[in-house]
């Protein structure tokens, strides 16, 4: 019986080597090496956000290395909605994390889940630049316990540029060399080593800020923590992550080249680029220390930190982290203003905000500091009931 595997392939990169390796033995351009097929590979392409040319040519690529069929689903508006959202909402860049690409793998598996089911595959695979095979298999196993995953074989793992409506994960071959000085690592692979610099050509979405044009400002709408409009235009969130991906790019924000650490205890460098996400959490942060009583402000920092470290460990099933989405959408609900970013420089710079929810009491702000330990006391919960009582 041929056992039929649905292979998720991201834009941005050739998917025939895996595909070849997943359905047969032996390298995709030596055709006489494959032995029979013994597998129906079929193809699933889940567009969140990649440009729609490279969709399109990585089906093309996958059916040509010889996936029976391959399939494109737009999830870009479910992307931005289900993922790219709570991901603001939880302030998720502030935990030093880029979440690229670990954001979207719990959406590919959802739809690798779904394929499977519908065509009748135990078998499913990730070709992607990033491999993460626990993460998945705890994303895929928390929906289908039943569905197997299968590993991409190492030499099989695609390369490319891969990106979404929340970032771009930086190729290893977007680096070089130090400029002065010897390496201080032993990295087979110069990007591997955390010494080396992303070349200038690495950079797709963000430009070098030491050449970026004059200061942009631009006014981001809040509404229980979701972004709505730019400059008082209101855009659906595709259009919005988009419009300001291109301006927050225009200045080089949201270049990020960290050590993060794996889960097998290993160290790893980690260079990717989120423009829109990078100058939204800046807005989205100040926006709460306005209308965020401080208890509720200092608690969300490790409610913050345990949300993303669950996004990247493919805990997105987990019953902790819907837990910590309950308590997220109760502190949105008077995350709603305005907040006015300077781009320039690499930098987004909040230069103003205001609020209906805000907490800010201009008579206190202006009072003089003694008070009375009881008065000191209650002023914030004072404070929060007004603003409560008159929203």
């Amino acid at each position: 019986m041929t056992d039929r595997i649905v292979v998720a392939a991201s834009a941005g990169v050739d998917p025939a080597e895996a595909v070849a390796r997943l359905a047969h033995s032996g390298p995709a351009d030596d055709h006489t090496a494959l032995g029979p097929s013994d597998r129906e590979v079929i193809a699933l392409v889940v567009d969140v956000g990649g440009r729609s040319r490279d969709v399109e040519q990585v089906r093309d690529r996958a059916r040509a290395a010889g996936a029976v069929d391959a399939i494109v689903v737009d999830a870009k508006t479910e992307y931005a909605e289900r993922y790219v959202v709570p991901a603001l909402r939880a302030n998720a860049l502030d935990t030093g994390r880029s979440l690229v690409p670990a954001l979207r793998r719990p959406l590919v598996a959802a739809h690798l889940v779904t394929t499977a089911r519908q065509l009748g595959a135990g078998l499913v695979a990730h070709a992607t630049a990033a491999p993460d095979e626990p993460a998945l298999a705890a994303l895929v196993g928390g929906v289908d316990p039943d569905l197997e995953v299968v590993p991409v074989p190492p030499d099989a793992v695609p390369t490319g540029a891969e990106q979404d409506l929340w970032g771009r994960l930086v190729p290893a071959t977007g680096t070089t060399g130090p400029a002065a000085g010897p390496p201080t690592g032993t990295a087979t692979d110069p990007a591997d080593d955390p010494w080396t610099a992303p070349t200038d050509t690495g950079w797709l979405r963000t430009q070098d800020p030491v050449t970026v044009p004059d200061p942009d400002e631009v006014t981001v709408t809040f509404e229980h923590g979701v972004p709505v409009a730019l400059d008082g235009q209101r855009f659906g969130i595709v259009r919005l992550l988009q419009e300001l991906d291109a301006l927050a790019g225009r200045h080089g924000i949201g270049r990020h080249d960290v050590v993060v650490d794996l889960r097998d205890g290993r160290k790893a460098r980690h260079v990717a680029e989120t423009p829109a996400a990078t100058a939204l959490t800046v807005a989205h942060r100040d926006l709460e220390r306005l209308t965020l009583e401080r208890d509720v402000a200092v608690f969300s920092r490790g409610v913050e930190a345990e949300w993303a470290r669950l996004v990247v460990d493919g805990a997105w099933n987990s019953g902790l982290r819907r837990g910590l989405d309950a308590f997220l959408e109760q502190t949105q609900q008077h995350v709603s203003g305005e907040v006015r970013l300077r781009l320039h420089g690499g930098g987004a710079v909040v230069t103003g905000r205001r609020s209906e929810q805000s907490l800010y009491d201009f008579e206190l702000a202006a009072a003089p500091g003694a008070t009375s330990l009881a008065d000191a006391w209650a002023r914030p919960g004072r404070t929060a009931a007004r603003r409560n009582r008159a929203n």
